[in-house]
């Protein structure tokens, strides 16, 4: 199934969350409004990629998430998942020259010690694209794609600290269970 424009963007606000969410929400977030949303979410639903768990809620299926390409590919989740050596260590900074002492060292760490540091820290490294330049150069340009998408929301504060929170935890996730299939 070839996605237009919105049903992509309902796809790709689904997968940032790994809870079930209500359509009214997800317009909001997207953009559109709510009967639009429902109707799209209804044509994802018959697709595959969107299944209601509980009534009036919707989730992004595992055929959802590989139509919106961020299923993890042959090899790639031991090499993301490495514990890091200090020349790739993420260090978070609140402003030009101010470190904050917090550093991550692995996916893991990184997605640990985004629930702590401070919020100023997030958006200066988000609209700056530093997770996004960090996350490629470790190798994962799937969730890098994903925090564009949250950095081009323009959300903020507590918001903003759990999209990236549910992303990166979500990612680590799928590719943790990718290596234990194998």
């Amino acid at each position: 199934m070839r996605l237009n424009p919105v049903k992509r963007k309902i796809l790709e606000e689904m997968a940032l969350h790994t809870q079930p969410r209500r359509p009214k929400e997800i317009a909001e977030k997207v953009g559109v409004n709510f009967s639009s949303c429902m109707m799209h979410i209804l044509g994802l639903k018959k697709a595959g990629y969107v299944s209601s768990p509980v009534k009036g809620y919707y989730k992004i299926t595992d055929l959802g998430v590989d139509i919106v390409d961020i299923q993890v590919g042959e090899g790639e989740g031991a090499s993301i998942l490495a514990s890091l050596g200090p020349d790739k260590t993420f260090y978070f900074y609140i402003g030009v020259n101010q470190y904050s002492g917090v550093r991550a060292d692995s996916l893991f760490d990184f997605s640990e010690k985004i629930k702590d540091v401070s919020v100023q820290s997030l958006e200066f490294h988000l609209v700056r694209e530093d997770f996004e330049r960090w996350l490629k150069s470790i190798g994962d340009v799937k969730l890098a794609k994903k925090l564009a998408a949250i950095r081009e929301k323009g959300v903020s504060g507590e918001e903003l600290r759990s999209l990236i929170y549910e992303a990166v935890k979500t990612r680590h996730d799928v590719l943790q269970e990718s290596l234990v299939r194998k």
